[in-house]
């Protein structure tokens, strides 16, 4: 399901210390869960977007650890920053559009609580920009010895939030509940009139996801 390859592919940016080695893998499961999300919510598809550049960043950034490997170069030092800098700034549009997309969603299949909670996690992603201007060298040029402690309690932001945000997401699994995932066949009873009854749950379950999804596709196409 898209929730639950998008909870995996966001999970890798937990990984603040060598996440040159995993975000062009992080980006792709990202890309793969939010291409399935696509079709239900417009905002899902501008996160598959931003996860495309993402992942392509994530590429660059594993070529250039190569390359740092066979020696010191003066331009690939002072690139870094900046590579990192583009980094926070595309997880920033990334989260932001997924967060809104979750958040029309649970709305239309009346997930109140999940509803509230990623409306009011949207404001929060703009941690991740604050994080990119305090990744270019002249902004923590600009407050002197205070930056190196202004740059941990965002670090400490960033991670709380991207754990936060994996709680969502994983809330949105949960709750969310999307026609492919009542196809799977549950685990045959020995006794008839429970098969017969978890079938009937199941199927009455698919038509009022289906009614929800279908809706909410309608109101995309008339916008």
């Amino acid at each position: 399901m898209g929730f639950g390859t998008l909870f995996i592919g966001y999970f890798f940016l937990i990984n603040i210390s060598y996440y040159a080695y995993t975000d062009v893998i992080a980006g792709m499961v990202m890309l793969l869960g939010l291409y399935k999300l696509s079709s239900v919510n417009e905002s899902f598809s501008r996160g598959a977007i931003s996860a495309i550049g993402f992942s392509v960043l994530g590429f660059s950034e594993l070529v250039l650890t190569f390359i740092s490997m066979f020696g010191s170069f003066s331009w690939l030092n002072t690139s870094m920053p900046y590579v990192s800098a583009i980094r926070f700034a595309l997880i920033f549009v990334l989260s932001y559009f997924t967060l809104c997309g979750i958040s029309d969603v649970s709305r239309e299949v009346d997930a109140t609580a999940l509803h509230r909670t990623a409306k009011a996690s949207i404001p929060l992603t703009a941690i991740f920009l604050a994080y990119a201007l305090f990744e270019l060298p002249f902004i923590g040029a600009l407050f002197g010895k205070i930056a190196h402690y202004i740059f941990f309690v965002l670090l400490l932001s960033v991670v709380m939030f991207i754990i936060s945000f994996l709680i969502t997401i994983y809330k949105a699994y949960m709750q969310i509940c999307m026609p492919e995932d009542l196809k799977k066949t549950a685990k045959k009873s020995k006794f008839k009139f429970i098969n017969n009854m978890y079938e009937t749950i199941e199927r009455k379950s698919g038509q009022y996801a289906e009614y929800k999804l279908n809706k909410r596709k309608n109101k995309q196409r008339k916008k």
